[in-house]
């Protein structure tokens, strides 16, 4: 599948593939039991991080597909978790009720999240494998399905090597 970016973006995101994934800085978790979640928490499952807002247009747009996506393959260990831009934030939680989104969401802090992953644009998704390595950073969004479908057929006990 193909990943966007190119130049020095490109290899600082490359640089972050085949690695555990940085810590999710977020706050106002939804859709989550207690104090929210830790990427260590998915473990055996895959993991789409969408990161995205309630402003940029091709986000609000992607929104029917990413729920047709998740509740196809949820029961094959398929999780979403939105992290939502710091900017329009606090228009987070309407949108997930007007939209009905069940998959944990929260709000990037101060942009720390986003700029750990190297987010330039939104929606930006990133996939991690069953063993909690980021396998892809910044993945074109129209191999999302083809993406998630590959990882979902990975065994939990197969990973790719981690970069040292």
């Amino acid at each position: 599948f193909q990943r966007e970016g190119a130049g020095s973006a490109r290899q600082l995101k490359n640089a972050l593939e085949h690695r555990s994934p940085p810590a999710l800085e977020v706050k106002n978790w939804r859709n989550v039991e207690g104090k929210g979640l830790s990427l260590e928490d998915m473990k055996g499952k895959v993991v789409v991080l969408d990161f995205w807002g309630t402003w940029c247009p091709p986000c609000r747009a992607a929104m029917p597909h990413l729920k047709e996506l998740y509740h196809k393959h949820k029961d094959e260990g398929l999780m979403i978790i939105g992290v939502h831009s710091t900017r329009g934030g606090e228009k987070m939680d309407d949108f997930v009720k007007e939209q009905g989104i069940d998959w944990p969401v929260a709000v990037d802090v101060d942009g720390k999240t986003v700029k750990a992953f190297q987010v330039d644009s939104f929606p930006d998704y990133y996939l991690i494998d069953r063993q909690g390595m980021l396998r892809v950073a910044d993945l074109v969004n129209g191999d999302l399905d083809r993406a998630v479908r590959l990882l979902l057929k990975e065994p939990a006990g197969i990973a790719a090597p981690e970069r040292k």
